[in-house]
């Protein structure tokens, strides 16, 4: 059944998955997975349910497999279908990682969202807005004035993120944040 909020350390919890439908007689469910590190929830880890701005219920997973692209999740505690029926649509949460724990270059959107974007040579292309997740890569969202421009986030563009200068570089092609496309024809 519930238990406390294991997140009290001052982390944020980022969504990881959203709730499915039910599986079988026996409380399991299937949940759409939403996240670059599913290995995080694994047996036995504490997780959060919840609206998608924060949780408000908390669990253990007992047993997590996969079940077509999806988790099939076994919640320690509840073996009835009828408790996990109203989970649908509700989002599952993990405390952040540290930063000194994730890939090199891997920053979560809160961490761009706001970061000034220069050029090599320092000039301002604009501010950061969000990120836009692809199939093949994800894109930051830059805007400049009344301009919004999506820059793929790949490491041949965006050659620094300086969380603590509160920057990003950009190395743009012509055409990516201006009208200077060059016609290939």
């Amino acid at each position: 059944m519930p238990s406390g909020d294991p997140g009290s350390d001052g982390r944020d919890w980022l969504i990881i998955g959203r709730a499915g439908k039910p599986h079988g007689v026996h409380g399991d469910l299937l949940v759409e997975v939403i996240t670059d590190f599913p290995e995080r929830l694994s047996d036995g880890v504490r997780f959060g349910l919840g609206d998608d701005s924060r949780p408000d219920e908390f669990f253990e997973v007992h047993r997590v497999r996969y079940h077509k692209r999806r988790w099939l999740l076994s919640i320690r505690g509840i073996r009835e279908r009828k408790v996990v029926e109203g989970w649908r649509g509700r989002f599952l949460f993990l405390p952040e990682q540290a930063l000194d724990d994730l890939p090199e270059g891997y920053y979560y959107e809160h961490h761009l969202t706001g970061l000034e974007c220069r050029s090599p040579a320092g000039e301002v292309l604009g501010r950061v807005t969000g990120l836009d997740p692809g199939e093949g890569q994800d894109r930051l969202i830059v805007r400049n004035g009344e301009r919004e421009s999506l820059v793929p986030y790949v490491p041949e563009i965006v050659k620094e993120v300086d969380l603590d200068g509160g920057f990003v570089i950009i190395d743009a092609p012509a055409g990516l944040l201006d009208d200077d496309a060059i016609d290939a024809r």
